[in-house]
């Protein structure tokens, strides 16, 4: 979530007119991709107006609506599109935009054994909920987006010289032909940083921001979600990867062709993350933003070169 396009609260108003008067509007300034505001209601209730921008392509947005109504009905906790007039995309500003419903919570930095064990079971809920052949959309942020970045580095004018870029570089290379072909796909989050996943005492009460959801192996979105959450000051936090392990087992199996490519995937998520966070430093200046350290995330890949968690399972 990010504050790129700034509108006014009467632009906001005409918008909520069918459903209240807004009596606070505050633009939510943490993450990288779309705009976002908080809107209070004087009926008490809580929304949140998404702008999309630059990265998120309006076709797509049925898909991501669609796709958290399923995984609300399957019970998962994640915000649902608002309805006026029987439309949930409207425009704003020349920008496609919705309203969500808010979800209660909020991020944790460093969970606790109770919280570790809610968010083995709370994944576990997604990736089962996940499994639906009627909704697909192709996971842009790999292979695709490999391409455009590195290509975009190469006609930049003052050439990125980062030995980190380099070196991630040389690995796309060989790993881009090692894609497995006999996985299983569902629809996945994609996103599961824990900005994106909020608590309520020690149980997960919701996942957010579903803009990157695709059709993919579950495998990818688990090695997603332990890069994330089970690296600390550039420590691998093995007790609490090992506690959540063990709840997500409980509730979800892997198969054994899922658990041979976890570290190829671990690898895989370091660089997408990476490259997208370097990406953005060079190109999306614009807007009140605060970016990420792709480095971090360089760490990450050189410590799944020598390591190698698939020997947890």
């Amino acid at each position: 979530m990010a504050v790129y396009t700034q509108i006014s609260l009467s632009e906001a108003q005409e918008l909520f007119l069918p459903i209240g008067k807004i009596t606070n509007f505050e633009g939510i300034k943490e993450g990288v991709e779309n705009t976002n505001y908080l809107v209070h209601l004087n009926n008490e209730k809580k929304f949140i107006l998404t702008l999309f921008e630059k990265r998120t392509k309006e076709e797509d947005l049925p898909y991501f609506n669609n796709l958290m109504k399923l995984f609300h009905d399957n019970g998962v906790s994640c915000p649902l599109s608002l309805s006026l007039n029987n439309e949930n995309l409207f425009k704003v500003k020349g920008r496609s935009c919705c309203i969500y419903s808010f979800i209660e919570g909020k991020p944790v930095i460093k969970p606790n054994q109770e919280q570790l064990i809610s968010l083995g079971k709370s994944i576990a809920k997604l990736h089962q909920s996940g499994d639906n052949k009627e909704l697909f959309r192709e996971n842009m942020m790999l292979l695709p987006s490999w391409k455009l970045i590195t290509n975009q580095f190469l006609q930049k004018e003052s050439k990125i010289n980062l030995s980190e870029y380099k070196y991630i570089l040389s690995n796309i290379n060989k790993l881009s032909d090692g894609f497995p072909k006999n996985l299983r796909r569902i629809n996945i989050h994609a996103d599961l940083f824990k900005d994106n996943i909020f608590f309520i005492d020690n149980e997960v009460s919701g996942f957010i921001d579903f803009f990157f959801s695709c059709t993919d192996t579950v495998i990818y979105d688990l090695a997603t979600f332990v890069n994330a959450w089970f690296f600390f000051n550039n420590q691998f936090q093995e007790e609490d990867f090992k506690k959540f392990l063990r709840s997500y087992e409980k509730e979800y199996e892997l198969t054994i062709e899922e658990k041979n490519n976890f570290n190829f995937y671990l690898k895989v998520s370091a660089i997408r993350f990476f490259l997208t966070r370097i990406y953005d430093l060079n190109f999306n200046v614009e807007g009140n933003v605060k970016h990420k350290n792709p480095l971090e995330f360089f760490e990450i890949f050189k410590f799944h070169e020598k390591n190698n968690l698939q020997d947890f399972f």
